[in-house]
């Protein structure tokens, strides 16, 4: 489906600005990496750390779940964006298209009240991110009941694309994240081809040239015995 809107044999203008169509695409592709690094490009993504979390266990992911509505503000059902599952976590990702303070509290609190209608009694660690349409990058709180609290970790777009964009230079550079990185690195293009035709920029810039130069205590030691 990628090539041929990008070959303009399907409107691009058709998927540019739709938002399922974009978390569709980008989470389908990098469930096809190795866990590993599907891990290290979330991490890298977000603004704040999750203590213990471990996107290399996800055993599964579902679009658009139909959960019951029940005790929240809607009528018939809840449908977050993505659901991934491991066997200590769950994860529910809520994504917008823009950054343009999209994402709401409201929302959210649907949410995590539907979850519980499904899933209370698997008595598994939530972890709820934010994706796009942010307000603020700062890590959020809700309140659902006394005993129920969840933090709300926050990432956009933009600094996924970066995350990914990283992970592929790495495998380009031959730094030895894996083994075989031929298959990783396909996905790695597809992905950014994937943003640029949703309008985002994918040129190569400062982060492709720029390094961080790694020097080891012997070395420094080494250097600091050299005389003119």
């Amino acid at each position: 489906m990628i090539y041929a809107v990008r070959h303009n044999k399907i409107n691009r203008t058709l998927f540019k600005g739709n938002e399922d169509s974009l978390t569709a695409t980008v989470f389908e592709r990098l469930f096809y990496l190795p866990k590993e690094l599907f891990h290290k490009i979330f991490v890298n993504s977000l603004y704040d750390t999750i203590e213990g979390v471990r996107f290399d266990l996800i055993e599964e992911i579902e679009f658009w779940p139909s959960w019951d509505a029940e005790n929240t503000s809607n009528v018939n059902r809840v449908e977050p964006d993505v659901f991934m599952r491991s066997a200590t976590h769950d994860i529910i990702i809520e994504a917008k298209r823009y950054n343009s303070e999209q994402q709401n509290m409201s929302q959210w609190k649907n949410q995590l009240r539907a979850y519980n209608n499904e899933y209370s009694e698997d008595g598994k660690s939530l972890i709820y991110i934010a994706l796009g349409g942010l307000r603020s990058q700062d890590t959020g709180e809700i309140k659902l009941d006394e005993d129920k609290h969840y933090c709300v970790y926050k990432s956009d777009w933009s600094g996924l694309l970066k995350a990914i964009k990283e992970i592929f230079y790495e495998l380009e550079d031959g730094q030895g994240l894996l083994n075989s990185t031929d298959a990783a690195m396909r996905v790695l293009k597809d992905l950014i081809m994937c943003f640029g035709m949703y309008g985002f920029s994918t040129a190569e810039w400062f982060d492709r040239f720029y390094r961080p130069i790694n020097i080891s205590e012997k070395n420094i030691q080494t250097i600091a015995t050299w005389k003119k």
